[in-house]
């Protein structure tokens, strides 16, 4: 395959979905004009707002080159609606309330061509939580071992190939949560190579009302479904993670700072139940266990605090 030049860049197709996000959309949209990226098409996808929305993405029409507004099912949904008119060889998304990282594209073509069998680029992402705290995440290297239970990859850091798009098919629209985490495992189901990079390719926003911080038991039924599908031991690590959550989680006993204190012989079951499982199926089974924040969630506590 031969290196793009400065000249011969491959178009980029991004879809924004939206749905009352006057607030920030603005944001997210200057981070894509930001890119100066030569050959980029934006999709914006909008759920039929009655805020200032639509005048937003309308400050940037030159850069946007299909609008769409009417109402639909869910996320997933307005992004098959998006994904359908690209026309680029790299796809991605960029959900309203998130940026990408300056030179974001540049780094995952120039990852592309260092790389040329890959068909996913995932990057690191620097979060901002509500409470004005942050921190840099980066895809673990043993991803593609652990995806189906716990989802590593952060969204607007990730970009793949049209050809894996159209392969492994649309968003399932019967998530309304972890589409995302189901199109990775999918991803990885259709046999594709993953290429890990460190560079931060976004910046994702977290509030105290986006989806992502409020998801709770909403989101639990969903990842129950995805590993259950997925994940190892025939989806047996789903029923484990049920257990796991509604027995002990949802009681504190994953909480680094539990407000109450767990009777001793409990934690000892507790600790007996985690052995077991480690010593009778695999250790990474624990290690990647990550429903606490729903827990937390659930429970009123903040969760992207330990």
């Amino acid at each position: 395959m031969t290196a793009y030049s400065r000249e011969q860049w491959p178009q980029i197709s991004i879809i924004v979905p939206s749905y009352n996000a006057g607030a920030t959309i603005g944001r997210a949209l200057r981070s894509l004009a930001a890119q100066k990226y030569p050959d980029l098409q934006v999709v914006c996808v909008d759920g039929g707002s009655n805020d200032t929305t639509l005048a937003q993405i309308g400050q940037f029409r030159s850069m946007v080159s299909d609008v769409i507004s009417e109402p639909d099912k869910n996320i997933a949904d307005a992004l098959n609606k998006g994904f359908r008119k690209a026309a680029g060889e790299i796809f991605g998304w960029l959900c309203a309330d998130d940026e990408l990282a300056p030179s974001a594209l540049f780094t995952v073509v120039n990852a592309f061509d260092r790389c040329p069998e890959a068909e996913v680029v995932a990057g690191g992402c620097r979060r901002f939580y509500a409470d004005g705290s942050e921190e840099i995440t980066t895809p673990p290297d043993d991803l593609q071992k652990v995806i189906s239970m716990k989802n590593y990859i952060e969204q607007p850091s990730t970009l793949w190939k049209k050809a894996l798009h159209r392969r492994a098919g649309e968003l399932d629209i019967s998530f309304n949560l972890a589409f995302d985490h189901e199109l990775w495992c999918r991803f990885d189901a259709c046999g594709a190579n993953f290429l890990l990079i460190p560079d931060v390719l976004s910046h994702y926003h977290f509030s105290d009302s986006n989806l992502t911080s409020v998801g709770g038991r909403k989101l639990v039924r969903e990842m129950y479904r995805i590993t259950k599908k997925y994940g190892p031991y025939r989806g047996l690590t789903a029923d484990i993670y049920r257990m796991l959550y509604h027995f002990f989680d949802l009681n504190g006993y994953f909480d680094h700072n539990s407000p109450h204190k767990i009777p001793s012989w409990k934690m000892s079951l507790f600790r007996i139940v985690l052995f077991g499982i480690r010593a009778g199926l695999d250790s990474a089974i624990i290690e990647n266990y990550n429903w606490s924040f729903a827990s937390k969630q659930e429970r009123g506590i903040c969760w992207y605090k330990a």
